[in-house]
């Protein structure tokens, strides 16, 4: 246990844990929706444009503090503790007897939300195979997106880049990132228009870039391993060491899976919500199951009166999205609203999701591997 942890904070394992706003920096623009969702009174795009949810990850940025990225717990005192270190602390009630066997003190997920303003870098992340074999990381970085919301910008149409265009062969590719020929590197990519509602699953391997005018929920495996093929990005110019994960190029362009290729690749990877349960009190749909992929999952609950929590016994991070209402438990109601992000340990005591009378309570969950 950290030293610095009492264990007179171990009853916080036994109820939701309200965490604190937690933005990152990022060397491109957006953020203005988010500030939206959280409520700001001036919604501006800027260099804050992730809110990193449940984070146990540091950002690793240059000239970043080094705890960037490290989600916190709201204690009832007023102050708070990293997440991360009462995780490390209290690992069974906070993960769960199975997820520590399995994973140790690792959270093994991380959540964000992400609002663009422009278009993102081409982008490729390994899957865990590559990471474990040539990194000696546990995890890769398979992700998947909820899209929340959207807008057009200067004119250009909310969309994203997910895959290779049928024909587009590793040569010409490589080709393409030899030369710094961006606009061609774009172009082989399919562009695929962004609705609020959509889910995708960007497997390890996948070529993509998020376009401009998208925010979203984005689950991930818990790394930034990243391939940019764009050696020069919002004015700052990166070396090829930089881009390719310390592996060059040669060999880092080999975490590119050219079977993600054409439309046909683009919609098996478009998940339609497959409904839980739909009485009374709540509408429950799964949008990432264990079918999609053993690395994460994610639910979304629409409360309408008291809906007692079918997930009790697991550890999630939840995202309210809409709406007001609050979980109650023996510990006392935490209230919830649009913008509010909490962690739930497995030992918590915690018993129904209740939405305030006028309103329906909009929750996104987002779970770690199962276990």
């Amino acid at each position: 246990m950290p030293s610095h942890l009492p264990d007179a904070l171990a009853p916080m394992t036994r109820r939701p844990l309200p965490l604190l706003r937690n933005r990152v920096y990022r060397v491109w623009s957006g953020g203005a929706l988010l500030d939206r969702l959280q409520a700001e009174s001036n919604p501006i795009d800027g260099n804050f444009p992730e809110e990193w949810v449940g984070s146990t990850t540091v950002s690793r940025l240059p000239g970043r503090p080094l705890d960037e990225g490290l989600s916190r717990v709201a204690l009832p005192d007023g102050s708070s503790v990293i997440l991360k270190e009462l995780i490390e602390a209290f690992p069974q009630p906070m993960l769960g007897e199975q997820h520590v066997a399995r994973l140790g003190p690792e959270l093994g997920v991380l959540c964000k939300l992400l609002d663009s303003a422009m278009r993102l870098p081409v982008q490729c992340h390994p899957d865990a195979a590559f990471a474990r074999q040539h990194l000696g990381s546990a995890f890769g970085k398979t992700e998947a997106s909820l899209i929340l919301a959207t807008r057009s910008i200067e004119g250009v149409a909310p969309h994203m880049l997910l895959g290779f265009r049928d024909g587009v062969t590793p040569d010409e590719f490589r080709r393409l990132v030899r030369d710094q020929d961006i606009p061609a590197q774009v172009a082989a990519l399919n562009q695929v228009q962004a609705e609020p509602g959509d889910v995708y699953l960007v497997r390890g391997g996948t070529p993509h870039a998020l376009g401009p005018g998208i925010f979203m929920i984005e689950i991930q495996e818990p790394t930034d391993l990243v391939v940019n093929t764009e050696f020069v990005f919002c004015g700052i110019r990166r070396t090829e060491t930089q881009c390719s994960m310390g592996l060059g190029m040669d060999l880092g362009m080999r975490c590119f899976n050219h079977q993600a290729t054409g439309m046909e690749y683009v919609s098996r990877h478009r998940i339609a919500p497959r409904v839980i349960r739909d009485d009374s009190p709540c509408l429950e749909e799964l949008l990432i199951g264990p079918e999609d992929t053993p690395c994460f999952g994610m639910t979304r609950l629409t409360v309408r009166a008291k809906a007692p929590d079918r997930d009790r016994g697991r550890c999630y991070i939840g995202i309210v999205v809409e709406g007001r209402g609050w979980l109650a438990g023996p510990a006392g109601p935490l209230p919830l609203q649009a913008g509010a992000t909490f962690f739930v340990p497995a030992a918590s005591e915690h018993t129904a999701y209740e939405s305030e009378p006028g309103h329906r309570l909009h929750v996104v969950k987002c779970f770690p591997p199962a276990c």
